[in-house]
């Protein structure tokens, strides 16, 4: 059972007062602001009316001011105008936390060194919200053309980049940046990251299949034993040898593993009292939901799947497992509406659900086994804090263990 814990009443009314706009219709009077430039310029201001009216110091301090904000504004602008980037990842597709190159090929066109370029927009999301540069350079010689290799570690899964990149410019005083867009951009694919499960999952299925529990015998498959002759064998099973023995007609019985048709449940929807413990939730329940469906995939069982109020199906190729990845990489980071089936299924069925204190719900219910052959549902709860590799890797397990005590 999961312990939902509350934030206190007062420092989420707290919250919310600090973080609400009160007066939206005078954001475009004080936008410009939100630039050290226009500090600046309102500095300049004053120190001009101080200047007519009190003192000639004024005169001083707002010319000094001036040519600050012209050097502060001229040099970033001409920075990205005689500068030419393109940023390529060296690999189209990653796995969340796994370091990877980007590749930024900058071209200066003018006889002195550029400093301060940075490139903006393509892996500025982070898991609070906070955005920063993907790669910055401290200096670019004049007159070449380079290429710089720049180490990142994508940590939200998406396909990159979200928005527009520019690059951006902001020496040397930091008052004003100008930006530019990106002359080339290749696109990245960012999986949810996967965790190994231990095992295959332990229900028996009706499909023949090179892996999974179970033995049906059957014309193929590995020796299980011999069985007296029954009305529509086939002769070519027929045991010679052991009928001679009995005088009578015995039957080779041969066995294969059996494999089960799956429907998968994927909640996408977000839980969540605040928006960052929202996204995160949702973020700890696709990556459950990736190392699931990669297991299933890995043990080639037919299945279902349903990530949020899309279907998808897949084949069971390297083709069908990059597939089922993308889609999963594709759900928002603050989630979408969907509704889980909640019908008795006459399917195995696989639900993976979230609650708003950040637990991860994994319901593996299988109508045909169980205790009396009557059917049973196992429900594995994943806290908020747990180690989410650990409580993965025994996931197939403790379901195994509990179908064998039973």
């Amino acid at each position: 059972m999961a312990v939902v814990h509350a934030a206190p009443v007062d420092s989420s009314r707290l919250s919310r007062i600090m973080t609400t706009d009160f007066c939206p219709w005078a954001n475009r009077f004080v936008y410009w602001l939100k630039e050290p430039v226009g500090w600046f310029a309102l500095a300049t201001a004053v120190s001009t009316a101080i200047g007519l009216y009190f003192s000639p110091i004024g005169w001083t301090l707002a010319a000094s001011l001036a040519a600050i904000m012209v050097t502060g504004m001229a040099w970033p602008w001409v920075a990205v105008h005689v500068t030419q980037c393109a940023l390529r990842p060296e690999a189209d597709a990653v796995y969340e936390d796994v370091p990877c190159q980007m590749v930024l090929s900058v071209r200066n066109r003018v006889p002195i060194p550029v400093w301060g370029l940075a490139i903006e927009g393509y892996l500025d999301r982070e898991p609070n919200g906070d955005a920063r540069p993907t790669v910055g350079l401290a200096c670019v010689p004049p007159l070449c053309t380079a290429d710089y290799k720049v180490n990142v570690t994508p940590s939200l899964r998406g396909h990159y980049p979200v928005s527009e990149p520019q690059v951006a410019c902001s020496f040397p005083f930091g008052i004003w940046t100008a930006r530019r867009s990106l002359k080339e951009i290749k696109s990245l694919t960012v999986w949810p990251k996967l965790f190994p499960i231990h095992g295959v999952l332990p229900i028996v299925g009706h499909t023949v299949a090179e892996q999974g529990d179970g033995s049906r015998g059957g014309r193929n498959g590995d020796f299980v034993g011999v069985r007296a002759f029954r009305r529509g064998d086939s002769s070519k099973h027929v045991n010679w040898i052991a009928s001679a023995r009995s005088d009578s007609l015995i039957v080779t019985e041969r066995g294969a593993p059996q494999s089960v048709a799956l429907d998968v449940f994927i909640d996408t929807s977000s839980s969540g009292t605040h928006e960052f413990l929202g996204r995160e939730s949702l973020a700890r329940r696709i990556r459950v939901a990736a190392s699931v469906l990669s297991s299933l995939h890995q043990s080639r069982i037919a299945t279902r799947v349903r990530i949020g109020d899309r279907r998808l199906a897949y084949q069971h190729d390297v083709r069908g497992r990059r597939y089922m990845l993308d889609a999963l990489a594709s759900v928002p980071l603050d989630g979408e509406p969907c509704e889980l089936n909640q019908r008795v299924l006459s399917r195995a069925s696989v639900t993976i659900s979230g609650a708003s204190c950040g637990s991860v719900f994994v319901c593996i219910a299988n109508p045909l086994g169980g205790r009396r052959a009557g059917g049973a549902t196992r429900e594995v709860a994943i806290g908020p804090h747990a180690d989410l590799a650990a409580a993965i890797a025994v996931l197939w397990k403790e379901v195994r263990d509990a179908d064998v005590a039973a």
